[in-house]
């Protein structure tokens, strides 16, 4: 082959690698863009996700935030948790009463215990499973506000309250709800019961529902709560001295009755006295009639005697 023919043959095949070089560049650039325009898909997906809500929007939405533990002063040990229940309330009408159960189970220590500074595993999980329980009221949370309730629990186990919470409404009452009174308890779980849901830390809603309340705003929910409250005394007291001042004119009534009775009875007795005396003067007034009428009227015997 001569040198040419070489030549030829080397840059025929050099074209050929260089062209597969490429189409395979071209390939893998396109394959690098689908995997592009792909993860931008992924990316776009999530962040409608983070930004969509989870939940309804007539829903009341509730989470647990500033946890706090409170030291006892006597021992030096922790025995209760401090913890603030926000509410969301997106109806269209006060929610003036609701009542919920909140239970936290302890997962942690159903693995593991401590003995002996050591940690070691927890052979029967059930014995030492603990259970924390709250039962709190929320009050007059008006239609597309939030409000804030201050709340203690009695457990040294603070780390439950954060997202292991169960719950059980067991009664809401909003403004338009009519509410039964027996026994001076309310009876009826009300209409709003099944628009609570809780939002935990780690769902999106957490961050974007809420608002911070400031140390302030808080300061003046709980001087209104104390206000109204104290109005709710006053009430309450005005009430009570309205039924003494009736008591007291039914007693002054009563104690009148004695005197009134007396002076019936006197009264009584002096009737009877007239009676009496009027009943003894009228037999000499009739015998007296009847001598008149005696003496007026001319008898036969004297009328004879003329003739």
């Amino acid at each position: 082959m001569s040198i040419i023919n070489k030549i030829m043959v080397s840059g025929l095949v050099l074209g050929l690698a260089l062209g597969t070089v490429a189409d395979a560049n071209a390939q893998a650039r396109k394959r690098g863009g689908d995997a592009v325009a792909k993860a931008a898909e992924t990316t776009q997906e999530n962040a409608k996700k983070v930004f969509e809500k989870t939940s309804e929007e007539g829903a009341i939405i509730f989470r647990i935030e500033d946890i706090k533990p409170i030291t006892n002063e006597k021992t030096g040990l922790i025995d209760k948790c401090s913890f603030m229940v926000t509410v969301f309330n997106r109806m269209d009408e006060e929610v003036k009463e609701a009542t919920l159960d909140f239970l936290w189970r302890d997962t942690i220590s159903k693995k593991y215990k401590i003995a002996d500074d050591d940690v070691k595993a927890v052979t029967n999980p059930e014995e030492a499973l603990t259970l924390v329980e709250k039962t709190i009221t929320l009050e007059k949370i008006r239609p597309h506000r939030q409000k804030s309730f201050e709340e203690v629990v009695e457990t040294d186990k603070c780390f439950l309250l954060f997202d292991q919470l169960e719950y059980r409404v067991k009664s809401c009452i909003t403004e338009n709800d009519k509410v039964v009174i027996r026994n001076n308890q309310k009876i009826g779980a009300g209409s709003c019961g099944n628009r609570f849901d809780y939002i935990n830390s780690k769902n999106p809603e957490y961050y974007s529902e809420f608002k911070d309340i400031p140390e302030s705003v808080l300061q003046q929910q709980a001087e209104e709560e104390k206000e109204a409250e104290l109005e709710g005394v006053n009430k309450a007291y005005n009430k009570v001295v309205e039924s003494i001042g009736k008591i007291d004119t039914e007693l002054d009534k009563i104690a009148k009755m004695p005197e009134e009775k007396a002076e019936d009875a006197k009264d009584s007795e002096k009737a009877d006295e007239k009676a009496q005396k009027d009943s003894k003067n009228e037999p000499k007034d009739a015998t007296k009639k009847e001598e008149k009428a005696d003496n007026a009227k001319p008898t036969a015997d004297t009328k004879t005697d003329g003739k």
